[in-house]
């Protein structure tokens, strides 16, 4: 799935949650790549580097610790070729997760559709936004 605006690399059992996002984000008339990576290592830099220099924002989310997880591995290979698309990552923080049934885990901690869509909006530049950008 290509779109423009926003690409979203959903991770595993993650990539289910990143195709209602990507929905959610569609249903407002953004455009969405919605992207199922079939490994972590090594990156894929050729897909990557193409959506990143088409996209205004790159979301990743992964079942993972954040740290040192597949977002942060994107986002390393963006600063070291100079890519500055911003990348929103999604994943678990690095601490103690308490015990919990996977959706109230995921809620509390924003591994949700609704919480990538609330993290990636700031990023994008609408139209209208664009050409008051240009005007200024």
């Amino acid at each position: 799935q290509h779109g423009r605006e926003v690409a979203i690399f959903g991770l595993g059992n993650m990539f289910e949650v990143a195709q209602e996002a990507a929905r959610m984000l569609e249903e407002t008339g953004i455009s969405v790549a919605l992207i199922n990576p079939r490994w972590i290592k090594p990156l894929d830099t050729g897909t990557l580097e193409f959506f990143a220099r088409g996209c205004q924002v790159i979301c990743t989310i992964e079942d993972h610790v954040l740290h040192n997880g597949f977002g942060c591995g994107v986002m390393e290979h963006l600063h070291e070729n100079q890519i500055n698309t911003p990348v929103v990552r999604i994943g678990w923080p690095d601490q103690f997760i308490e015990h919990g049934t996977i959706p109230i885990l995921r809620q509390k901690h924003g591994l949700t559709a609704d919480a990538l869509v609330e993290k990636v909006l700031p990023f994008l530049k609408r139209p209208a936004e664009k050409a008051r950008s240009s005007a200024a």
